[in-house]
């Protein structure tokens, strides 16, 4: 980063922090402005890995109610934020596919987001493990557990499946959502899968906190640019 672009960013941030300040009493005002420093802070780390949050498409059930919830996650760099077009059916669930772009190695394969469709209690905790594989599995022990933001309670695997694939997989069971990342295991590199995973969930948040991040990322992006969306 040349040192114009760095006044420039720090400009900028000043800038956003003055728009925060005029709209809102000055309380409401320190509170927005840490949560913005924090963001940016915790964005240009995560920029090092990390590409555009994934876009989420709007399904709907028989009654005409959209099926998926406000979500912010930004995959690897090299995973596409856009799911393919067609999204799988399950038993009490949706799911959408994010795939990879070419000539990836470490980061994972696929990454899979499913939402609940259930029309009864437990049926979309048990059709996605079904699907993965992940029913016979153990839970991670609280103390092994990748940290989720929001206090967001979660049952995480990670395992290797009947197609020696590594699975990495989140369930939030309160929420009815799961993310899930999947791995060729031919190459030696599950420190590096795991540490993938983690740090792309660091970023995972739903519904109303989902919509802070989600304006976060539009200021930033609005006053330092971004790379060409995947």
């Amino acid at each position: 980063m040349t040192a114009q672009s760095s006044i420039l960013k720090k400009t900028s941030l000043t800038f956003c922090l003055c728009i925060l300040i005029l709209g809102c009493g000055i309380a409401e005002y320190e509170e927005q402005a840490n949560q913005t420093i924090d963001f940016v802070a915790e964005a240009d780390e995560a920029d090092k890995l990390l590409g555009y949050p994934v876009e989420i498409p709007a399904p709907k059930d028989g009654n005409g109610t959209v099926i998926t919830k406000p979500t912010f996650l930004r995959l690897p760099r090299e995973n596409y934020s856009r799911p393919y077009p067609d999204f799988v059916r399950g038993k009490g669930m949706v799911m959408f596919k994010y795939g990879k772009q070419k000539g990836s190695t470490v980061v994972p394969r696929d990454v899979f987001l499913a939402y609940s469709d259930e029309t009864e209690g437990g049926v979309f905790a048990e059709g996605v493990l079904e699907h993965f594989e992940a029913k016979a599995q153990k839970k991670k022990a609280d103390d092994k557990k990748v940290k989720i933001k929001d206090d967001l309670k979660t049952d995480q695997y990670y395992f290797t499946n009947s197609s020696s694939e590594t699975i990495h997989l989140f369930l939030a069971i309160d929420e009815k959502v799961a993310v899930i990342f999947k791995y060729d295991l031919d190459k030696p590199q599950g420190a590096k899968q795991e540490k993938v995973s983690e740090r792309s969930m660091r970023t995972f948040r739903l519904n109303g906190y989902a919509d802070v991040a989600k304006a976060q990322w539009d200021l930033k992006q609005q006053y330092e640019g971004g790379d060409k969306k995947p």
